[in-house]
């Protein structure tokens, strides 16, 4: 297969093999290597005709990543293994690169990203299904909260048929199906229920059979307005109230006037409101729109396959752009837990940005996710500065959407 090797831009590869990282089980300091890895390789050697080959010792690649040289050996050897990176080392053992005037490589020894070319196609079809799956799983979740909150109403409006209702559903949820089914058994379950209510409506209702048709008596004559205003329904407190203090209704008040606040207790609700997650977020989306954040982050919206439209288009690529940057399913809702699900994601694809753009200078993106959450929380977070120099870049670089 070394002869017919496709033609592909770098940046299609790299966004094709981080989108198919957890497919591949590649993560942690794995990933890391591997975004490395792409980010020192030139893009003309993703030409047809060339091989993308990295040459970079181990011992270089431990310095980057903090981490042992055994360590990155194994994390290389999952590269390999998982069929997108191929040895290519010199009988010595070494790695190097020599290039023409040109600039393409006449002789090369090192890592070489050729299985990745090859693979190309069959990577993009896991990505597609993989997406699939979690698109549907996600639909599912959606589908189990909201037909389950419906049979919970359904179960307080008619409490003599609640207990089997809830145990049916109870029943229906440690059968071990899947999400897909569980949503199904749910909503034919939500069905069943409906039918059943409309079934006993129906049967309570009158009967409209035998009765005597009636010409309706509609009295159809004006009234006078000074009449109909005297006969008006109309609360009888004002009355109460003239009568009682020989005053007017409107001239009184009802509202009592809370005793000034101290300053030592204003001190104590700012502190209790600072730390809420909507300030936190307010304060950090202050000067953030959607459209700064896609303008800025052109790379991560083409990862996370969406177009940061809406802040819920953002926060619904929250998932997608945390397996991007290796992020921990825990740190990522820990982040949502403390500073909202919008500031969250905004943060996140800032930093999945600048891990896209410069891999080597941003050793661990979770652990630099972490730190700007925590920033965030102690209101240290400028997110627009960050944002708009990004923009600045991609502007000044020509990127497609900045």
């Amino acid at each position: 297969m070394a002869n017919d090797v496709p033609e592909a831009s770098k940046a299609e590869v790299a966004i094709v093999l981080k989108k198919a990282a957890p497919i591949l089980g590649i993560d942690g300091s794995t990933y890391h290597i591997m975004d490395i890895l792409i980010g020192l390789s030139r893009a003309d050697d993703w030409k047809a005709g060339n091989r993308p080959i990295v040459a970079i010792s181990n011992a270089k690649l431990a310095e980057y990543t903090a981490r042992s040289e055994r360590q990155v050996t194994r994390c290389i050897k999952r590269l390999v293994e998982a069929g997108i990176v191929a040895y290519r080392d010199s009988p010595t053992g070494r790695r190097f690169v020599y290039r023409d005037k040109g600039g393409e490589i006449s002789k090369g020894y090192g890592l070489d990203f050729t299985p990745a070319l090859v693979r190309l196609e069959e990577l993009k079809g896991l990505v597609e299904d993989f997406q699939a799956r979690l698109n549907s799983e996600q639909e599912a979740r959606r589908a189990i909260t909201r037909v389950s909150r419906a049979i919970v109403d359904v179960c307080e409006a008619y409490p003599e048929k609640a207990v089997q209702w809830a145990t049916e559903m109870a029943a229906l949820r440690v059968m071990g199906l899947s999400l897909e089914g569980e949503a199904e058994a749910l909503e034919a379950l939500h069905a069943q229920i409906i039918v059943e209510v409309t079934e006993e409506h129906k049967l309570t209702e009158m009967s409209c059979e035998g009765d005597i048709a009636v010409t309706p008596n509609i009295n159809t004559t004006p009234q006078n307005s000074h009449d109909r205003n005297n006969k008006r329904a109309r609360s009888n407190e004002r009355d109460i109230y003239h009568k009682a203090y020989d005053r007017k209704a409107v001239d009184a008040s009802t509202e009592k006037k809370s005793p000034p606040i101290r300053p030592d207790m204003r001190d104590d609700r700012d502190k209790k409101g600072s730390s809420s997650v909507e300030e936190i977020q307010s304060q950090v989306l202050s000067s953030v729109s959607v459209g700064l954040i896609r303008s800025a982050c052109p790379q991560a919206c083409e990862m996370a396959n969406s177009e940061f439209r809406t802040w819920p288009d953002l926060a619904a690529a929250g998932p997608t752009m945390r397996v991007m940057i290796g992020l921990s399913e825990v740190a990522w809702v820990e982040g949502v837990n403390r500073v909202g699900r919008f500031a969250a994601a905004a943060i996140l694809a800032t930093v999945l940005e600048k891990s896209a753009r410069a891999p080597e200078q941003i050793t661990s993106p979770g652990g630099y996710f972490r730190a700007m959450i925590d920033r965030a929380v102690e209101g240290s977070l400028h997110l627009e500065k960050s944002l708009f120099g990004l923009a600045d870049n991609a502007l000044r670089n020509g990127q497609p959407g900045a």
